[in-house]
This record gives C-alpha cells, sequence and structure tokens, in this order.
C-alpha cells in the first residue's frame, strides 16, 4: 500500500495553470498582473528570450512545459513540427479574424491552422529627427539622396545622414520588398530574394555604401547612439528604442519608409499565445488565453511595451493615452503596411547566405547577380538537408 501511495500522481488541476513568457521588465509586471485577475491560479515564469524556444522543446514533451507559451510567430512552424502546439478552436478562430489586423493572423497561421492568439505586433520604421531632416523622403531613392544631402551639408563631426546594419536582412528587408523581392515564391520554398528583384535591392543598398552613407562595419548599436547623441539624422529601429529617445528627450518622428518600385514593407514580429498540446489542461488553457487577448488586456500589454495591439479596438484605445498614444498609432501605420515574418523553419536557411552575400555585394567584392545566384544555390541545399 506504501509502495502504491508513492506511485500516486498529484492531480495537474490542483495546481495552477502555467504560463512562460520572455517578457521582462515592466512588460513582464504589466502580464503578471493581468494573470492574477484571473479567475484561477496562474503561475507566470519569466524565462529569457535567448533560452525559452529550447527550454520548451525540451521540457514539454517530458510532461514539464507550461500550459501556455508568450512567444513570437516564428517558432510556431518548429512547435508545429515537434507537434507541440495545439491549434485555436474554430470557435476563437472565426472572431479573431475580424478583431485583429491580417498581418497579425498570417503571423499565427501554419499550414493552414491557427496556433497561436496574437496579442502584440512590431517591426522597423523610419525614425527621423526633425531638427536635422524637416522633411519626409517620398521613395527610397529620395530617401538616399536627402541623407547625402544632409550629410554632406552638415559642419557637426562624424554626422550621419542615414545609416544602419546593411548587412543584417532584417533591417534591409524593407529595400528587398520595395524592390518586390519575398522570402519565397508565392505557393512554396524557392527563395524569392536572389532574383533580379533581389538584385536590385542589393545594388540599392550598394549604393548607400558607395556614396559614403553606410561605411563598412556598421553597427545598429552605433546607429543607436548617433540617434540619441543628434549626429544622424534618419535609421531603422523598433518600439523598443523609443524608451531611450524619450528619456534622452531627442525629437523623433516614425513614419513607414518609403517605396520603391513597390511599397516598403518591414518584417512585422506577432507575438502570440500558444496552447501545449501535451498539457493534460490545455483546455482550460484556452479561457485564459481569452482573457489575455481581451482588449483590455492588450490595451494594458502595448501601453507597458511600446508594441501595437494586434485587436484594432485596442489600438483604438491605445491611441488616446497622452505619452505613448501617438507612437502607438504611429508604428500601427508601419504594422499595417508590413509583412509577417516568416514562420516556416525553412526560412532559417534564409539569413546566414544572405548576409554573407550582402557584405560581398556591397563591398564592391563581387557581381550581384552571380553571388545571389550561388545564395540562392546555398538556401535550396539547406532547405533540402531540413526535409531529409
Amino acid at each position: 500500500m506504501l509502495l502504491m501511495a508513492g506511485c500516486v500522481q498529484p492531480d495537474p488541476k490542483a495546481r495552477p495553470l502555467r504560463v512562460w513568457t520572455a517578457f521582462e521588465g515592466p512588460e513582464l509586471e504589466a502580464f503578471k498582473g493581468l494573470c492574477s485577475r484571473y479567475g484561477q491560479p496562474v503561475e507566470v515564469l519569466g524565462v529569457p528570450f535567448d533560452g525559452l524556444k529550447n527550454k520548451v522543446l525540451v521540457a514539454t514533451p517530458a510532461g514539464q512545459g507550461p500550459e501556455i507559451v508568450v512567444g513570437p510567430q516564428d517558432w510556431l512552424g518548429v512547435f508545429s513540427a515537434a507537434q507541440l502546439l495545439e491549434p485555436l478552436p474554430e470557435s476563437m478562430v472565426g472572431p479573431l479574424k475580424k478583431e485583429v489586423l491580417p498581418v497579425a493572423m498570417d503571423g499565427v497561421t501554419y499550414e493552414g491552422k491557427v496556433y497561436a492568439y496574437p496579442i502584440l505586433l512590431d517591426g522597423l520604421a523610419l525614425l527621423r529627427n526633425p531638427e536635422l531632416a524637416p522633411r519626409s523622403p517620398k521613395s527610397i531613392e529620395d530617401l538616399r539622396d536627402y541623407a547625402l544631402e544632409l550629410q554632406n551639408h552638415s559642419t557637426a563631426k562624424g554626422f550621419k545622414g542615414f545609416y544602419f546594419d546593411l548587412r543584417e536582412l532584417y533591417f534591409s528587408w524593407p529595400f528587398f520588398s520595395a524592390s518586390g523581392a519575398t522570402v519565397f515564391k508565392s505557393g512554396g520554398l524557392d527563395p524569392g530574394l536572389t532574383g533580379p528583384e533581389g538584385v536590385q535591392a542589393t545594388l540599392y543598398l550598394k549604393s548607400l555604401r558607395d556614396q559614403g552613407l553606410v561605411p563598412l562595419g556598421a553597427q545598429n548599436d552605433f546607429a543607436k547612439s548617433m540617434f540619441l547623441d543628434g549626429r544622424l539624422a534618419m535609421t531603422l529601429n523598433g518600439p523598443w528604442f523609443l524608451g531611450d529617445l524619450r528619456a534622452r528627450k531627442t525629437p523623433y518622428i516614425i513614419e513607414p519608409v518609403p517605396p520603391g518600385t513597390h511599397p516598403a514593407a518591414s518584417f512585422i514580429g506577432v507575438n502570440g499565445l500558444m496552447v501545449n498540446q501535451l498539457s493534460p489542461r490545455k483546455q482550460d488553457a484556452f479561457p485564459l488565453v481569452e482573457f489575455l487577448g481581451s482588449k483590455d488586456c492588450q490595451v494594458t500589454m502595448a501601453l507597458a511595451s511600446g508594441r501595437v495591439p494586434a485587436r484594432r479596438d485596442a489600438q483604438a484605445e491605445v491611441a488616446k493615452d497622452p505619452i505613448k498614444g501617438p507612437d502607438i498609432a504611429a508604428f500601427t501605420r508601419v504594422v499595417e503596411q508590413g509583412v509577417a515574418m516568416p514562420n516556416h523553419p525553412a526560412a532559417n536557411a534564409v539569413w546566414d547566405p544572405m548576409k554573407q552575400s550582402l557584405e560581398l555585394i556591397t563591398k564592391g567584392e563581387v557581381d550581384p547577380t552571380t553571388e545571389l545566384q550561388g545564395a540562392d544555390r546555398a538556401i535550396r541545399e539547406k532547405i533540402q538537408r531540413m526535409v531529409e
């Protein structure tokens, strides 16, 4: 009898619902506050972003995972392939499509199923110091030429007109989309960055180097520092940078990257609530998901983070806030113009080959067409190894 008593497993319904998230600072505190208002006990564990995905992949199959994971949409493909996620029921999906922006739904849909309830959105905007750059650029060519004009006429030491790390595809992507490129061609996993549209984009990025705007070795941390110091007229950054700008009282205007031959769409991160398929309490998790995805909860999280709420009614509400409202409204326009970061695992095959190609092309060491053909082969080979 003692042996049998020792083998009795505790009832999972007797413990709190578990939620793991990479939120930190004010976001985490706001999120914990919301969970404390739920009608049942909820245990929130904050995990550093770099470690959360692997923690879920290891702990969940062993029965030690949470009921809900809060994370970005580019984890969906990996988690789905590992059979760790429960799709949202259709009773939630139907209303959700009417409540949130289309880009949010794109981000949380994988192979035809909706695997997360979107709550917060972010992406890159063109940040412009109106005291240094009084007007808004009308096109990506105008952006380059205007920045060069500002730089050439400035008497400040080390002043830059436009500056960012163009080797990183996340930051250079708006210029690829402005040229008509896509990460993958429609309906499959054929690379969409390496054709004529990609060549056009890399030649534009090379012109930023050739004309002295973005030197070799440019770093985004340095761009942030220069913008804060009033030595940079325009850069690319996201809502996570705004707290520093307000603290330093650096003037700024938030606007979408101007168009090229096509609209310039930033990659949009979609942070959402995912339900653990292996949890014995997965059905208990869905009411908590609906609570945390509600208008009031999204308003609270948006104001704590400065990011855009996925719900339209929450966007209208946060826009009324006298401090963060105008900034969130401006980033909402950026998000509406953007495209969701790819959530297919094959996207992981794209980043490194493209970074290497951008480095070589913009340094003038290789022919763009030939180099991108090589990147195309490298991406296809990496995807093939994933499939095998």
